[in-house]
């Protein structure tokens, strides 16, 4: 076999020991089309609930509402699911917001012990108005959001949070999945790079062969 066959057997190795996602989303109802799946609560007046219009829904299915008219509350949409310390866990949703006074959504991690003690956690913005500018009464179309983080010692448990986190308008949230993978562990690091390396030297000495 020729080196550059071995080159591409490295690389694909490195890959494979870096690990992959599970397919396999950990939700319930990660789609939203059975509300009862999901818990919720809603704050000094603001909405939790599941919407299905045309206008709006992503794929012809239902999706979920969260937020608030001016009056400082919000809605909010949980699950727990198992979880070990240890590996690394991958949100996904699609999200986008209602023509409303700049709403702003959240998606967030949490993680906890077997007494339900916050261990710690992780969240990001949807649809936020820092990204998409100071654009009023207009709708912000769905796009992909992804959060991820590694569980801490002592992990049972991941909680799974979507919500409104101002109070002028909704947020619209569909299509959520939670991937579980390994931690690459610093070997795999290490052959990933050399791979890498390996790589680009080749390509470069093939480039100079031909000048």
């Amino acid at each position: 076999m020729n080196s550059k066959f071995h080159l591409c057997l490295l690389a694909a190795a490195c890959l494979a020991a870096a690990g992959a996602a599970n397919a396999e989303s950990l939700l319930i109802d990660g789609d939203f089309n059975n509300a009862a799946s999901w818990n919720k609560s809603t704050e000094s007046g603001g909405w939790a609930n599941v919407e299905n219009a045309a206008a709006v829904s992503l794929n012809g299915s239902q999706y979920l509402v969260t937020g608030a008219a001016g009056n400082g509350g919000g809605g909010r949409f949980w699950q727990t699911v198992a979880a070990s310390a240890g590996l690394n866990y991958t949100l996904d949703v699609f999200s986008g917001a209602d023509a409303w006074w700049l709403p702003t959504g959240t998606m967030t991690l949490y993680f906890l012990n077997s007494d339900s003690t916050l261990l710690s956690s992780a969240s990001r913005n949807t649809v936020d108005p820092a990204v998409y500018g100071q654009n009023y009464d207009i709708p912000h179309p769905w796009e992909a959001y992804s959060l991820s983080a590694v569980a801490p010692e002592g992990t049972t448990a991941v909680k799974v949070e979507f919500a409104a986190n101002n109070a002028t308008g909704s947020i619209w949230f569909e299509n959520a999945a939670l991937n579980v993978s390994a931690v690459p562990e610093p070997s795999s690091w290490l052959l990933m790079s050399l791979g890498g390396v390996a790589l680009l030297g080749a390509r470069r000495r093939k480039q100079a062969s031909q000048h």
